[in-house]
This record gives structure tokens, sequence and C-alpha cells, in this order.
């Protein structure tokens, strides 16, 4: 969300004047917040704002139940509606999941919605039955930093990067099980992200990949860039996907793509994947034939450089629908909706 946030505001400056203020889903004042140590960087939201504002922008829908603070035009994104489906009933996913709905239920508070994709669209207007003309598709800016490697530069053989989370929607078990396969013999996997949990390293060890997996963690941009410069492939065999950041930058970097069927991701990386449809888009175990269909799909991209050659130019031209000029023009065109419905309401 901070990613997000940061584009959008390099997006609009120096032709707009951005604030930027880091909020929490609760305006919890502030003797409080010193007490509870993920919200003390949150700075409580004040009654009214000091300076005129044209455009109130809400990055994250659970952000967005503070609409009614602002006179303003406001308007909130919603990236996915996975939490609905995918949070966990544990303690902690139990109370995300009272969020997300509360986090819904108050979206008309919001004069415009902005969804990433329109497969996140679709799916909002099913779970929140919005006016349609009030929930807009603007994509994910992709910077134009992420580029492909200079000519002539060699990638790492048989190295398959994977991003993200270890949520159930990321299906990396199935991912896990692909590479098991004997179609990948000798490939590894460069995992960036969170590190392996719950029942991810007991999986490592029963499918023998212990010297095959390497997981570095968190990663700052330049060392991301560079692993999307030097790896063979980005796999993604999501089971649901708002957007797809991941495919995204790797098509923009140059580096072929193996991804699922699943939610944004045929919308997002168009020609510039190898997409591999699957039988189950739904959580639980693994489908063993999905993992033997996507093992056959990495293998058959690391085998072949032209086919790496063809994924890479087709996602580069993919990925110039989220290039800065594109992404500004449909926030600012959404903008101005949002402005327009604002004034209905006010009567302005």
């Amino acid at each position: 969300m901070a990613r997000y946030a940061g584009r959008l505001t390099t997006l609009l400056r120096p032709e707009v004047a951005v604030t930027t203020v880091d909020a929490s889903h609760i305006n919890m004042p502030r003797p409080f917040r010193r007490l509870v140590p993920s919200y003390r960087r949150f700075a409580p939201l004040p009654p009214s704002w000091p300076a005129p504002i044209d455009v109130v922008h809400f990055t994250d829908v659970y952000i967005g139940v503070h609409a009614r603070r602002f006179e303003a035009a406001r308007v909130t994104t919603v990236h996915d509606t996975m939490p609905a489906e995918y949070a966990t009933w544990s303690r902690g996913g139990a109370r995300w999941r009272v969020v997300y709905k509360r986090s819904l239920k108050l979206l008309d508070r919001s004069d415009l919605v902005i969804t990433p994709s329109e497969h996140t669209r679709r799916e909002l207007l099913k779970a929140r039955p919005l006016p349609p003309e009030r929930v807009q598709t603007v994509g994910i800016h992709v910077p134009g930093e992420i580029s492909p490697p200079i000519p002539g530069t060699v990638r790492e053989p048989a190295t398959i990067l994977s991003i993200g989370t270890t949520a159930p929607y990321k299906n990396l078990p199935l991912l896990l099980h692909a590479l098991a396969r004997p179609e990948l013999h000798g490939a590894t996997l460069v995992r960036v992200g969170f590190p392996f949990d719950e029942d991810l390293p007991a999986l490592v060890r029963t499918l023998g990949l212990e010297d095959r997996v390497l997981e570095l963690g968190g990663v700052t941009d330049e060392r991301l860039l560079s692993l999307l410069r030097s790896c063979a492939v980005l796999a993604q065999p999501s089971l649901d996907e708002g957007f797809g950041m991941p495919v995204a930058e790797a098509m923009a970097a140059g580096l072929p793509v193996v991804c699922s069927d699943g939610g944004a991701l045929p919308e997002v990386a168009g020609s510039g994947a190898r997409i591999v449809p699957f039988r189950k888009l739904r959580k639980g175990p693994p489908d063993l034939d999905d993992a033997r269909d996507f093992a056959a799909a990495l293998a058959e991209v690391l085998g072949s450089a032209q086919l790496q050659q063809s994924l890479a130019a087709a996602g580069l031209r993919e990925v110039a629908r989220y290039s800065a000029g594109t992404i500004r023009n449909q926030l600012l065109s959404a903008y101005g909706r949002a402005m327009e419905f604002a004034r209905a309401r006010t009567g302005a």
C-alpha cells in the first residue's frame, strides 16, 4: 500500500499539490496509540483540515471509513475483494474479516471508488451494490526505472523468481509441487517476500527441495530490480489477484512470465505471459494436475531462448498500458468525476 500511495504522489507532482498522511482504519487518539506499537506511526486525523482540499484519496478500502470527515471529493481504492474469502478464522484473521466487511459497507461514503483492474471492479460490484458509474478502473503505475537489462546481458539459467506474501491465494504449495517435478529438475526457486511459514517449510523438506529454494526475504528496490533483470522466469501461480504487481514489474524488466489464469492476471499480462489455465482456483490443497501443467509451462520457457525473447517483447508492449502518462490521465479523469459527484452530493 505504501508503494501504491508513493507512486500516485510521484505521478501527480509537481503539477498537483499533494499532501500525504499515514492513517489507519480507526482514528485512535494519540495517547492510546502509544499503547499499541503497530499504530504509533499513525497520526490521528484532525477534526478539520487546515487548507482547502479538492480531492481526498483513501489509498486502501480500510481507511475509506474516514470519508465523512472531509467535505472534498472522496475517492477510495479497493485493491481486491479477497479478504472475504481468504482471511483465516484465526483471532487476527477474524478481526480483519470484520474490518473488511465494515469497510465495504461504508464505501457509499465515497464519491468514487477506484479498482486496479476490471476483474476487481466486477468482484466488488458483486460484493457491494454500488452504482456502477461510481466505480472506475485505474491501473497501477509501473515506474520507468523498472526496465530490461542492457542488451547482451545473460540471465542466470534455470532460475525461477517468486515474489510476494505467503498468503493462501498465492498458491505456493502448487509452485513447490511444480518445482519437484522431473521437468524442472535442476531449477532453483528464488523467493522474495515473506519467508515460508506454517506448512511450507515442511513441504519443502517432504519434496526434497531444501537445496533448490533460496529465500531472500524482503529486499531493497535496487536488489529487486537486479533479480528481475537476472532471473530466467517469473512464476505467479495465484488463485486470485486484484492486479498482480510482480507480473507487471517483471514484464517491464523484460523477464518472461508464467502465471495462472487466477483473478486479474490474464487481464494484466495479456499476451506478455504464458498463462496456464487452472482446474482449481479456490483455496485448499493444490491440484497436482495443475502443478504438472505449470511445471511444463515453466520448463518450456526455460528451455527455449526464442520463447523467452518473444514473451519479453510482448511483455514490454503490454506493460505500456501502465506507463506514467496513461495512468496519470486515468487518475485525473477519476478525480474529475469524483468532483462532479461531490458537487451533486453537496449541492455546490
